[in-house]
């Protein structure tokens, strides 16, 4: 598997006294790795240094050879080694799916706290990814039993500035040098290293919809769109028809609706671009605070997948945060590889996991630690969406269709924000993904109020159609923002004894989400009940509607009055408004009445006279 631990065997010794077997207290072996990265148009290059640094603690025992262990599809290339006298030759076997190299020391030092040294250099292409914006590495660790010391140092190309946006774990230091920038991590625990270089990455991604009434009757149907989020934002590009109308759910949902005839079947195309970020935007942050408390009522009851039997509570009666459950799931269940290309998987639920935690795949570890999170009273939710990764066996997926990926969300209620943990990547890859996320989960449905609805992209689905395609980009997104009103249907004259009303229809025709959109309204003349709204959120195509009463100022005085309406200082309307006096209102109301009366009166006795001269 591409990008596996390295894994480092003492494999032959030689005696000076006694022929005891050689343990990890006879020696300490201390491992200094340096990348050092190089940029080809869109390919990074590692030249990567071993020091392996081994100190004998014994006199009568020492080390003369070692091996090290690389996964076969590791594709290192230029290897030289030399140890402290000069060059030396190493051996290079295939086996299985390893390629293992043996050093042997030409004149090791001898003698109690003697030191030798292994240095070994290789070329290697695929460890450092471009992918679209950003650059992602996962470096896996020595796994150090003998207390010696252990540092990673990665050296960024020189005039390179990519800053370092998530890693994990965090670096004991980073510098900038006149030769590019330097991350140095001292003893890392983790049985890898991740770490991201860039601001956000972006997709360029297209959706297909397949959607159809068998009934004989119309009906009304919805899908669900990528939605914005904490961590993503999505630019719209195209949809092959307009939806009759959009709504965002209380889980925050981005709900198209379509009406369909008796039999009638329709394929909804998307495009779109999707930006990830590291961090929470301040915008959303704000609504989700805002709504959490409606969210409350359900975020922590027990549904259908996410319960626990009684029989099973026992098992989790010890677990008190996020990380305790997390730490449960991540360490009792097994993902099960050979669950990964069905299609028709059959859902465990948490108890099934429990009962069965060597069938997981990672609906089973988000169902656990919901169940679990509600359980315990931490409110959870699921998120389906689609995890992009170069490596499945690393980082796999396993929801059925278009091979979707599943994990959870959890509320903090210290920093009051929705936090994603992946303990599914964090099994197979043993990446960190509860203290910080990465750049490559896109979000198409958000489960809270119910475990399997909406439906996420990928499972509006004819037949074996292919309806999801994700791919990284460099390309900036346009974003187009654009917030209309339609006519308010304000009348040309109002009278200064009434009160009127209307309703302010505001409808985002931009291609992005319009966050916390102050809308004033100004009048000359006029009083109004409402003079600033804010809208918290509207969705592309989606629109809303603002109740609006108003009156007159002033009594008794024929004037002009004004209504204006702005949204972010952009003038939307300016509709002229003339006030008259009641009584003069009246009394035209009066000479008007008086004036039909006059005709009817006029025509009346013209048909009557007509007919006396008849």
């Amino acid at each position: 598997m591409a990008k596996r631990l390295l894994v480092f065997l003492l494999l032959v010794v030689s005696y000076l006294l006694l022929p005891n077997s050689v343990h990890a207290a006879d020696f300490r072996s201390d491992y200094y790795v340096t990348y050092d990265l190089s940029q080809n148009q869109n390919d990074l290059r590692a030249h990567v240094n071993f020091q392996i640094k081994i100190t004998n603690l014994r006199s009568d025992i020492y080390v003369s050879k070692f091996s090290i262990s690389f996964p076969k599809n590791f594709l290192i290339h230029n290897l030289s080694a030399t140890d402290d006298t000069g060059p030396i030759i190493p051996t290079v076997t295939t086996e299985d799916s390893d390629t293992k190299i043996d050093l042997e020391f030409r004149k090791p030092n001898t003698g109690r706290d003697s030191v030798n040294n292994f240095y070994l250099n290789f070329d290697q292409d695929n460890l450092f990814q471009v992918n679209g914006n950003i650059w992602e590495v996962i470096l896996p660790t020595i796994e150090n039993k003998d207390d010696g010391n252990y540092r990673v140092i990665v050296n960024l190309p020189a005039g390179s500035n990519r800053k370092i946006s998530i890693a994990k774990p965090v670096p004991d230091s980073v510098t900038e040098l006149p030769a590019g920038r330097q991350i140095i991590w001292n003893n890392p625990l983790t049985k890898t290293i991740y770490a991201v270089f860039g601001d956000d990455q972006i997709y360029q991604t297209e959706l297909t919809y397949h959607i159809s009434n068998p009934k004989l009757i119309p009906v009304m149907t919805e899908i669900a769109l990528p939605p914005d989020t904490l961590y993503q934002k999505i630019y719209l590009q195209s949809i092959s028809e307009t939806p009759e109308s959009v709504y965002r759910d209380e889980d925050g949902n981005f709900m198209a609706r379509y009406y369909l005839n008796p039999r009638e079947s329709k394929t909804i195309d998307l495009q779109l671009f999707i930006k990830t970020l590291p961090k929470a935007r301040p915008e959303v942050a704000a609504y989700i605070r805002r709504e959490i408390a409606n969210e409350k009522k359900y975020l922590l009851s027990p549904q259908p997948y996410w319960q626990i039997s009684d029989n099973n509570l026992s098992r989790i009666s010890s677990l008190k945060s996020a990380r305790d459950i997390y730490n449960f799931v991540t360490g009792d269940l097994k993902y099960n590889y050979s669950r990964f290309n069905q299609i028709d998987n059959i859902r465990l639920g948490a108890d099934g996991a429990l009962n069965h935690p060597d069938q997981a795949v990672c609906v089973e570890f988000t169902d656990l630690f919901i169940a679990a999170a509600r359980e315990k009273g931490i409110m959870s939710r699921e998120i389906e969406g689609y995890g992009f990764t170069q490596d499945p066996q690393l980082r796999p997926l396993s929801l059925s269709s278009d091979i979707l990926h599943s994990w959870p969300e959890y509320y903090n209620p210290k920093s009051k924000l929705w936090i994603p943990v992946d303990p599914t990547w964090q099994n197979t890859s043993g990446i960190d993904y509860f203290s910080s996320f990465d750049l490559n989960h896109i979000v198409f449905a958000i489960h809270g109020k119910r475990p399997d609805y909406p439906l996420p992209a990928g499972m509006y689905k004819f037949e074996n159609s292919h309806d999801i395609l994700v791919k990284p980009t460099t390309i900036m997104p346009p974003e187009k923002q654009k917030l209309t009103l339609a006519d308010p249907h304000f009348p040309a004259t109002i009278a200064d004894n009434q009160s009127y009303q209307t309703k302010l229809i505001i409808k985002n025709d931009g291609n992005t989400y319009a966050w916390n959109i102050p809308i004033a309204i100004n009048a000359a003349n006029i009083k109004l009940n409402k003079y600033l709204i804010t809208i918290p959120v509207l969705a592309p195509y989606e629109q809303t509607e603002i109740p609006l009463q108003y009156k007159a100022v002033d009594k008794n005085k024929q004037e002009n009055g004004q209504i204006m309406i702005t949204v972010n200082g952009n003038s939307l309307l300016s509709a002229p408004v003339t006030i008259i006096p009641y009584y003069y209102d009246l009394s035209l109301k009066i000479a008007s009445v008086i004036l039909v009366l006059a005709v009817v009166i006029i025509v009346f006795r013209f048909v009557r006279n007509s007919r006396k001269m008849v």
